[in-house]
């Protein structure tokens, strides 16, 4: 049975209040997209049919269509007015990318280029605000036992698009994430020898697109060159000028955000951990959600997941939830920000539940200016001592404060009220990082302290 989790504090901000909700769907949804007005987009099992999640009245939505599963490729987003939805169904036995319209609620198949691999021809990844774009894949070539995709965008007004592959001639395979409001920018991967490098399709005046283009760390060095390419493009601003992808080899693993501008811009790392993925940016690329492998890569330790902020830069999400918003996650834990709205309101994404084991479905809502807080000081009024630490730590504050310690993953271990100079025993925890928030009134401070 559906059970939806309703856990909401009334936060000060400024000169008004706000809300922050952390809303559950425990029946193990895979969300893909999340739009403007707080609809959850996804599926509750492989090659089912889409459906939509709507947390404030705890209901869930079949739409039809082919989720991802058997061959089937795609992910179901909204458009900024959140009235179509992009996605994957079936035409003629055949899934094919598609758009869906919630007033008629009907799938339209929009093509693809002709080839078929099993019962597989194509897949949409993203549709543009305006909904007049809808981009993704389609196979390219299915002859003789080879295979191979190419990045395709549909629009209103000319149907299926080529974009096409740098290396086409040897069969090497792109795809399209994502698109920019009014689809002229597209973003996506290009294949060549290994892991997927960053693709950027721009729109050309005299029609199409022009080919793709990596995205480099150094504009004085070739495209061509691997240890200069970024990797694969996740997301896009509305505007088009921002872009965001998984991090790589080249770029120390970590997430990132670039511009013409600004050039590629790391977004960090969380200790300890692997590969960062970008699940999606704000319309402004404010702010960017997504997850961390663990490391060593072990399928029985949970993927980690960030939010990153121009305000504060890299957190885990879990942990900024419980310390910096102030909100509970009750025995949940997050585990992957796969998604979030244009607006940057709501972030959604999946986890698990401590007490059960099992997957569940989360939708976040911010409270407005995204800190949830005030203001967010790093000044030295406290002191914690000494760090790294054995087993006892000294704090010293000069204010009475509520002390939060939580794990790398966001669970809180402690909480507790303290004031002036304190020692606290840390010795049962495990060898890590930990972060100590110190929450005064509507001010917020955190560190890390090492447990050796």
């Amino acid at each position: 049975m559906q059970k939806t989790l309703y856990i909401s504090l009334v936060l000060l901000l400024s000169a008004y209040m706000a809300k922050a909700q952390f809303m559950v769907e425990e029946t193990g949804y895979s969300p893909t997209g999340v739009s403007n007005q707080g609809k959850v987009a996804g599926y509750l099992a492989q090659s089912g049919p889409w459906s939509i999640w709507l947390p404030d009245s705890a209901a869930t939505v079949d739409i039809g269509g082919t989720a991802p599963g058997n061959g089937a490729g795609g992910q179901s987003r909204f458009s900024y007015n959140g009235r179509y939805l992009c996605g994957t169904s079936m035409n003629n036995s055949l899934t094919e990318i598609s758009r869906y319209d919630r007033t008629t609620g009907e799938w339209t198949s929009l093509g693809s280029l002709g080839f078929v691999l099993g019962t597989d021809m194509s897949g949409g990844y993203s549709i543009s605000g305006d909904d007049s774009t809808v981009v993704g894949n389609s196979w390219a070539d299915t002859t003789g036992g080879f295979a191979f995709t190419h990045a395709v965008a549909w629009t209103q007004q000319h149907g299926i698009y080529d974009l096409g592959s740098l290396y086409d001639s040897i069969g090497r395979s792109t795809r399209a994430n994502a698109v920019s409001y009014d689809g002229s920018v597209v973003v996506g991967w290009q294949d060549f020898n290994g892991p997927w490098k960053s693709a950027v399709w721009r729109k050309n005046p005299a029609g199409g697109y022009f080919p793709n283009q990596y995205l480099v760390k150094d504009t004085t060095v070739s495209q061509y060159v691997d240890s200069n390419q970024l990797g694969e493009c996740t997301a896009v601003s509305k505007d088009g000028k921002w872009i965001g992808g998984n991090g790589d080899y080249n770029n120390n693993n970590n997430p990132w955000l670039w511009s013409r501008d600004s050039g590629l811009i790391n977004l960090g790392s969380l200790p300890n951990l692997g590969t960062g993925y970008v699940g999606g940016i704000s319309e402004d690329a404010s702010i960017v959600v997504g997850w961390f492998d663990p490391q060593p890569i072990d399928f029985g330790n949970p993927t980690v997941p960030y939010i990153w902020t121009r305000a504060l830069g890299m957190m885990e999400l879990n942990q900024y939830i419980t310390t910096v918003i102030g909100d509970s996650i009750g025995g949940h834990q997050i585990t992957a920000a796969t998604c979030i709205s244009p607006n940057g309101k709501y972030i959604a994404g999946y986890g698990i539940n401590d007490s059960t084991s099992g997957l569940f479905a989360f939708r976040l809502s911010l409270p407005d200016g995204t800190t949830g807080v005030t203001t967010v000081v790093n000044n030295v009024d406290i002191k914690v001592y000494p760090n790294p630490s054995t087993g006892f730590i000294t704090i010293e504050t000069p204010t009475k404060t509520t002390l939060t310690i939580s794990s790398i993953d966001g669970k809180i271990l402690s909480q507790t009220e303290i004031s002036e100079k304190q020692v606290i025993d840390i010795s049962k925890y495990a060898t890590g990082v930990y972060f100590l928030s110190f929450r005064t009134g509507d001010t917020v401070q955190t560190k890390k302290i090492i447990k050796k």
